[in-house]
């Protein structure tokens, strides 16, 4: 199943938005309006550890502060690709400010 079939199939069960990780290839965000392909950042990974978890801290913050579903994702994959970056993930958590500086 592609990225797109999984976001169709969660929409289908009852999921508002759908968001599907594809790591390096980038995220692909979906609600019942549309569809919408976030690309991956490039970066020199180090230890993916944490990335993941920076990824829906950084979605939730995103929506917590009223950003869009795609805007948050976006956010969202910049904390993590920031995160597989370094080498400890306890200490590679991102301030706000750097993640930004992955997007610019």
């Amino acid at each position: 199943m592609s990225a797109v079939d999984y976001a169709k199939a969660l929409l289908k069960s009852g999921v508002r938005l759908a968001i599907v990780k594809g790591g390096p290839n980038g995220v692909l965000v979906a609600d019942e309006n549309s569809v919408t392909a976030i690309a991956g950042i490039t970066v020199t990974t180090r230890c993916g550890l944490g990335a993941g978890d920076a990824f829906g801290a950084a979605v939730v913050h995103g929506i917590l502060s009223g950003w869009s579903p795609n805007e948050s994702v976006a956010f969202a994959n910049a904390a993590g690709a920031y995160v597989a970056s370094q080498l400890m993930c306890s200490d590679a958590m991102p301030t706000e400010e750097q993640v930004r500086g992955l997007l610019n």
